[in-house]
């Protein structure tokens, strides 16, 4: 059977990679820090395998046709789709496991998910950035499941920890050999396109980590209105949540943090051995 070896989560800020002189040399060695730590995370676990959870920004899906919950059902993927990002537009061409996407697709409508099927989405910086860091040489297999973080209405907080716990089941349930690794990216606290573009709100934020790592129940609590307080794009919050609900129960801890670059920039990984 498939297992859950490695549950981490990190902001996919498209400036780490298109503008990353927005960065200076302290601040890129706290972001090092950070990724070399997930990274060894994910050596160390011997994951064969990353799902990645995400919202996409219209780059690739239609906002006339956005699902609550997407899975990514092809073989192979490119990206990224946007030609600004500063990796090469359609450099990528990744190896999907379509098999573990129907499982997703299964164990979730038999818990109640009207699942979106979305064959071949082009990657947009929520997959892509993170990913460059974390794995370079581009060698594991990979898929992507897509929430809903951007075009209200979208799923409750509660919904998306539920999600990820049925994606868990999934996994668990799965009759694959691989190992898993879970990679939830978004958020922190920050705002785009608004009058509030640049704030920050590391209260929001510390908290949001306190809860995260302990796994609480009250994760379930958040409400749109105490979200977009602290930003529009804040809602992306919904991916950790979705990873926190994937292996319920695990504590977790910080790896970094920062409120820079125009967003609560931090990430964390959950114990789990």
């Amino acid at each position: 059977m498939a297992q859950i070896v490695a549950a981490m989560a990190s902001v996919h800020s498209p400036l780490l990679t298109s503008a990353p002189h927005m960065a200076d040399e302290a601040a890129w060695k706290k972001i090092n820090h950070g990724f070399d730590t997930l990274r060894d995370t994910l050596r160390t676990s011997g994951a064969d395998t990353l799902v990645v959870i995400s919202d996409e920004h219209f780059n690739a899906l239609d906002p006339r046709r956005y699902p609550s919950f997407g899975v990514v059902t092809a073989p192979t993927v490119d990206g990224p789709v946007e030609n600004w990002l500063g990796i090469p537009r359609n450099s990528l061409h990744l190896n999907f496991v379509p098999e573990l996407a129907e499982t997703i697709m299964t164990e979730g409508v038999q818990q109640g998910f009207d699942l979106t099927r979305l064959g071949e989405v082009g990657l947009d910086h929520g997959f892509v950035t993170c990913l460059h860091f974390l794995t370079p040489k581009w060698d594991m297999s990979y898929l992507w499941l897509i929430q809903n973080c951007v075009l209200p209405p979208l799923p409750s907080v509660a919904r998306c920890y539920d999600f990820g716990r049925a994606v868990g089941d999934a996994i668990r349930k799965w009759g694959g050999s691989r190992k898993i690794a879970l990679l939830g990216t978004g958020g922190l606290s920050h705002a785009v396109g608004t009058p509030d573009m640049g704030r920050i709100d590391p209260t929001f934020d510390r908290k949001f980590l306190d809860l995260l790592c302990a796994n609480s129940p009250a994760l379930r609590d958040y409400t749109d209105a105490e979200i977009d307080a602290s930003g529009n794009g804040t809602h992306e919050i919904r991916n950790w949540v979705a990873v926190a609900g994937a292996v319920a129960g695990a504590k977790g801890e910080v790896v970094m943090y920062e409120p820079m670059m125009a967003v609560g920039f931090g990430m964390m990984r959950f114990q789990l051995n």
